[in-house]
């Protein structure tokens, strides 16, 4: 059993506790430390969410891992964890809604400067839901009625994140925590991160924009100054 973690971020009040999530996830992060020598901070906190955990897990060994000290069994057995995880996340009621995700996505691309990302985030917040005013006024989120406390919490910490040196403090947790679970502010930072790579992924490789995301880019975006740039 690994040490339980009484603080593992200085921002947050994210805890690890050994008897709840630890036990079950164990094979994980002896994977991990047999591959690096010790197990991250980092992974403790994803860990509850365990989906979340078995796929950057499997990402990042992927990329990263040493292929000399890939064990087939218990690759296998990380596959079928995952599967389980993963299915078994997608059917939890209490999630973060789809159109907020996509909200917070293009929030933090938009700080992050990815013009592609912000194109595809725009119209997928459209499908999942957003409102034409929210669409057409998200830049001015801190400001327009168009959004609420909860939204505009999440918003300022996808801002905040989305910035280079990261501006996130104290004070964003303690306005996430008065609107949203443990597991979804961990949700929020996952989607914010999995945007930091998709930004990074599409600017360094200057990927031309698909003509539906452009047109609702031009549409909703491009009254506020939105460019297509290098896309």
């Amino acid at each position: 059993m690994y040490v339980e973690k009484d603080e593992i971020y200085k921002h947050s009040n994210l805890k690890e506790k050994k008897t709840t999530v630890n036990k079950h996830l164990n094979s994980i992060y002896k994977q991990i430390e047999n591959n690096m020598g010790f197990v991250p901070n980092s992974v403790y906190a994803m860990g509850k969410v365990p989906a979340l955990l078995s796929n950057f897990t499997m990402l990042s060994g992927l990329l990263i891992g040493n292929p000399k000290k890939v064990n087939l069994v218990s690759s296998i057995g990380l596959v079928i964890k995952n599967i389980y995880y993963s299915l078994k996340f997608l059917r939890e009621q209490n999630r973060v809604p789809l159109y907020l995700k996509s909200l917070v996505g293009h929030i933090s691309s938009y700080a992050a400067g990815c013009k592609y990302c912000q194109a595809h985030t725009i119209i997928n917040a459209k499908h999942y839901g957003a409102s034409e005013a929210q669409l057409n006024n998200l830049w001015q989120f801190e400001t327009n009625p168009a959004f609420n406390d909860k939204e505009r919490t999440a918003l300022r910490f996808a801002f905040a994140a989305g910035n280079t040196p990261n501006a996130v403090t104290k004070n964003h947790f303690a306005e996430l925590n008065k609107h949203f679970t443990e597991t979804q502010i961990i949700e929020l930072g996952a989607v914010i991160s999995l945007y930091g790579f998709l930004n990074r992924w599409n600017d360094s490789f200057a990927t031309v924009l698909e003509n539906a995301p452009l047109q609702a880019a031009e549409k909703h975006l491009s009254p506020k100054g939105w460019e297509i740039g290098k896309h």
